[in-house]
């Protein structure tokens, strides 16, 4: 189906009119049927989908990014190398844009998106505003390049109405001065022949390639959240990834603290066989690894991750349970639990407590098991690859946030459902869910 909607929009385009496929909320299979027939410019409008779909397509993909960006996002943004970044709609976003862009030590092909529909709602640029914002950008904005418009019609079926749109971003075009002809992308599966009659040289188009979008469904707040602890109750990261790599090499095992993160949720007896090491290899290095983290933290606890108090103290003022789920054997950190987040958690599931660690589901499906709830209303909560693995095989909602070294594309590749940048990000989310 989707080869065959290429081949009839294809036919009603001029050479020189370059076909956006926009992509957003499309499974993989069909973008890839997609390049299959030839297409190699894709839009996406969330970062956190673009994470998702970049590292599982091929890299000659030209990505475009079509929606609303944050400019917390947009550090996450250009890690994935855009093609072009289509909707930036003030002059704040291109200065983020471009100080990014800069510390990355790239050069970064934006378009401004000018607001020319009658509706207030939608997003862009006042005609008026783009001369300072292109002057200042030429004065002190070197890692941005602005390359041309973008912009969108009023939503209606007067074509008198959608023509004025168009032709009044065509006039805006003559105010850019370009090292190639500017580009002007206007036009969407509704009206993108209006546009291309009115001077578009790059349309965007969904639903007449790939059918209704697949939305996904907006998550309730659920009854239990199952918490890891190392990394998202407790910033022990940094020291457990010393004491392993310190261990291990005592004993003859080369480590890495990349390692260590990579196998983080396992129980310590598997990550030492892992690494080739016996029953007796494992008591003696999981002994040098719990004396070298005593040593490190000085026998006091790690400090809290931030924003994790508050996280606790929303589940609790809306009675949603808290467990914690950690293939840890470390008694020290289990101990302190209790003391530390007096009356917080429902239950504890440890490395004590399953014959297999993370990544195998055992430590969620028995805290779920003894939650009581469906698993429809059990989340959990991570930080590490291993970790998320467990809980999408435990067939649960599962959100990451990075707080250590990985990039947020580990965590997208093993099919968390959302990724947080921070406690606070994660706090914020769970507040609008309330709301809704």
């Amino acid at each position: 189906m989707v080869k065959e909607q290429i081949k009839d929009i294809r036919a009603t385009l001029p050479a020189h009119v370059t076909l956006v496929c926009v992509s957003k909320y499309q499974p993989i299979e069909a973008i890839r049927e997609a390049y299959e027939a030839g297409e190699r410019h894709f839009g996406e409008s969330r970062v956190q989908e673009l994470q998702k779909k970049v590292p599982a397509l091929p890299n000659d993909i030209r990505w475009h990014f079509i929606g609303h960006l944050q400019t917390n996002k947009v550090r996450d943004l250009l890690r994935l190398r855009p093609y072009l970044i289509q909707s930036v709609d003030s002059e704040r976003l291109l200065k983020a844009i471009n100080d990014e862009a800069a510390k990355q030590g790239i050069v970064q092909d934006v378009l401004l998106e000018l607001h020319v529909a009658k509706e207030e709602t939608k997003s862009g640029l006042d005609r008026t505003n783009i001369g300072l914002i292109l002057d200042n950008a030429a004065a002190y904005m070197h890692s941005v390049r602005i390359v041309g418009l973008m912009t969108m019609a009023t939503n209606t079926d007067d074509e008198t109405e959608i023509r004025r749109c168009f032709n009044e971003a065509k006039e805006a075009l003559g105010t850019l001065k370009t090292q190639n002809p500017p580009i002007l992308s206007m036009g969407m599966s509704d009206d993108y022949p209006i546009a291309i009659e009115c001077g578009s040289t790059m349309v965007r188009i969904g639903s007449k390639i790939f059918g209704e979008r697949m939305y996904p469904p907006t998550p309730v707040l659920p009854k239990a959240v199952f918490f890891d602890q190392d990394g998202v109750l407790f910033n022990s990261m940094p020291y457990h990834a010393k004491s392993w790599v310190l261990a291990m090499n005592e004993y003859g095992f080369p480590f890495t603290e990349r390692q260590v993160y990579r196998n983080e949720g396992r129980t310590g007896s598997s990550v030492i066989r892992e690494a080739g090491g016996d029953d007796e290899a494992c008591e003696k290095i999981y002994a040098a690894k719990s004396k070298y983290f005593n040593q490190l933290t000085g026998g006091q606890l790690p400090e809290l991750i931030s924003g994790i108090q508050d996280i606790l103290a929303f589940l609790r003022a809306n009675n949603i349970q808290c467990w914690v789920v950690t293939g840890s054997g470390q008694r020290s950190l289990l101990d302190s639990l209790t003391s530390t987040f007096p009356n917080v958690f429902t239950g504890i599931i440890s490395a004590f407590d399953v014959t297999q660690g993370k990544p195998n589901p055992e430590p969620y499906l028995k805290a779920w098991e003894r939650s009581g709830f469906a698993k429809n209303e059990c989340w959990v909560v991570e930080n590490a690859p291993l970790g998320i693995r467990a809980g999408k095989a435990a067939e649960l909602f599962t959100i990451a946030v990075n707080t250590g070294p990985l990039d947020d594309a580990d965590l997208w590749a093993e099919k968390a459902d959302r990724v947080f940048p921070s406690m606070k990000h994660l706090l914020e989310w769970l507040q609008q869910l309330k709301k809704l």
